[in-house]
């Protein structure tokens, strides 16, 4: 018991500073790097089934508590992440649908703009 739960509670550690990371990547729009550490992080979480597998003794309660704790913390940083996720997908929106428009904009443009004036009454010889 005592070499699982520190090796456990270390882990959920490891696992808090890579969702600070990510935190921090979002609040600073800095997407690519956030897709990087994020990579790490499903890795990491993926590791604590292993290791709660491994877990055969019951975790003390100061373990647990510190658990909890840092439990409650990523799912705060969760919520945090994913509300500028979405504040960026809707920027993303908002930029694809100003280019569509800017496009059809532009396609009506280059329709009349080859061809003679097509004002009414007009001749075109």
């Amino acid at each position: 018991m005592m070499d699982a739960c520190p090796s456990l509670l270390a882990h959920y550690q490891q696992i808090l500073i890579l969702s600070e990371n990510m935190l921090l990547m979002a609040r600073q729009s800095e997407w690519d790097n956030l897709v990087y550490i994020e990579e790490k992080y499903v890795h990491a979480v993926a590791k604590i089934s292993e290791l709660n597998a491994k877990q055969e003794d019951p975790l003390s309660g100061a373990t647990q508590d510190e658990i909890t704790m840092v439990l409650r913390q990523l799912l705060d940083n969760e919520k945090e992440i994913n509300q500028l996720l979405q504040t960026r997908l809707n920027q993303l929106r908002n930029l694809i649908g100003q280019s569509n428009r800017q496009q059809k904009i532009n396609s009506t443009y280059h329709k009349f703009s080859d061809r003679a004036s097509m004002l009414p009454g007009e001749i075109k010889k």
